[in-house]
């Protein structure tokens, strides 16, 4: 079996095990799948897809600030999404910039 054919194997595995409302140990047992595997092979896909999703950047004006002295804010999200922005930001355009995300 070449690399394709195993990720695609192993896809349709993870396919059948989250609707199966079994947990992976008991989905693994019942199919005869090492834990271990499973769980290598989950990793190892979930971090090629990480990597090939592509960067959504989402432009936004701002036209109003309230504050003389400023410095950079950086907001990170759990799914890798980074927004910077200056301190003299309102924060009435600050919650509608949260709003978005």
């Amino acid at each position: 079996m070449d690399i394709q054919q195993k990720k695609q194997h192993w896809k349709n595995v993870f396919e059948r095990q989250q609707p199966s409302g079994l947990s992976i140990v008991k989905f693994c047992r019942d199919n005869k799948i090492n834990i271990s595997t499973f769980y290598a092979w989950r990793n190892r896909l979930t971090r090629q897809t990480k990597k090939t999703q592509p960067q959504q950047i989402i432009p936004f004006v701002i036209n109003e600030q309230s504050f003389s002295q400023s410095s950079m804010i950086k907001l990170s999200t759990p799914t890798g999404y980074q927004v910077d922005f200056d301190s003299t930001l309102a924060p009435q355009v600050l919650a509608q910039l949260l709003k978005l995300l």
